[in-house]
Formats: structure tokens, sequence, C-alpha cells
């Protein structure tokens, strides 16, 4: 309630005096000089002010909903969290299939290219490895969007 461990002797005064109405500070000039001087007492002012506005609050007439269906949102998200937790590891697997799939991939790539100069038809093979490229750079474009979300 008070700012550190300070605590003053006129803090039950304050909060007296706003349980009765704001306006009877002013007609404390004592008290009203004390307050702006003393931290624990404006904490003391400003926390009782906010409770009277928040008791004299209204409170709406709406209708609460339905239990059974707070009940079944309650149980719907604790399911989805728990699906949340089940699959973490597989999807963690899944990108670590992913990246492996795509680094044998372009190793296989790299030794294909190495190979084509001793290859017998070299113009089909140049046509092989580049498509062979494109097809890596496609999966890897498709992976990373999947993967980012």
């Amino acid at each position: 309630m008070t700012r550190g461990a300070r605590r003053c002797d006129r803090e039950d005064d304050v909060r007296m005096l706003v349980a009765r109405t704001a306006a009877d500070l002013a007609s404390d000039p004592a008290l009203e000089a004390h307050v702006a001087g003393c931290p624990a007492c404006q904490d003391t002012l400003a926390i009782a002010t906010w409770m009277r506005h928040l008791a004299a609050a209204s409170i709406s007439d709406a209708p609460l909903p339905d239990p059974a269906y707070l009940w079944w949102k309650a149980e719907l998200l604790r399911r989805w969290d728990a699906r949340q937790r089940a699959e973490a590891p597989l999807e963690v697997g899944e990108r670590v299939q992913a990246g492996a799939g795509l680094s044998v991939a372009a190793a296989l790539l790299v030794w294909l290219w190495r190979e084509l100069p001793g290859a017998v038809s070299a113009p089909s093979m140049t046509l092989v490895t580049i498509a062979g490229a494109m097809c890596l750079v496609a999966a890897a474009a498709v992976m990373a969007r999947a993967f980012r979300h």
C-alpha cells in the first residue's frame, strides 16, 4: 500500500476521510497539507479514492453465460493445449527430417555436378542437374514457408 516500507500514522485519517467523501479532504487543511508532503498518505489517498470509484461502479445486469458453455470451452482449450504439447516433439522431428533431406539432396546434386564432365550425354545431364537444383530450391522455399507458421 505504501511505497517502500514507509508507513504513516495519519493513513487511517486519510482512509476515513475518503470513506465519507473526497470533498472532505479540502475541509481539513492540516490533513491536506500533510498528504501533499507524505508519500505514504498520497498512496493511501489514491488507492482509497480508486476503491471508492470501483465500489460505486454499476454492475451490469447482463445474464451470465451458460455454465455448460463455459465448461465446454475450458475443456476444448485444455484438450487443445494437451495436443499442442504432445505434437511439439513431432514438429521438431519434422524440421530435422526436412533439413536432413534437403542436405542429402544438395550433397547428391553436388556429387552429380562433379560427375557431369565424365557423363556420356553431357547436355542431358546438365538439364537434369539444373532441374534438380531448381526442385531443391523450390522444396527449400516451401519448407521454409511451412515451418515459419
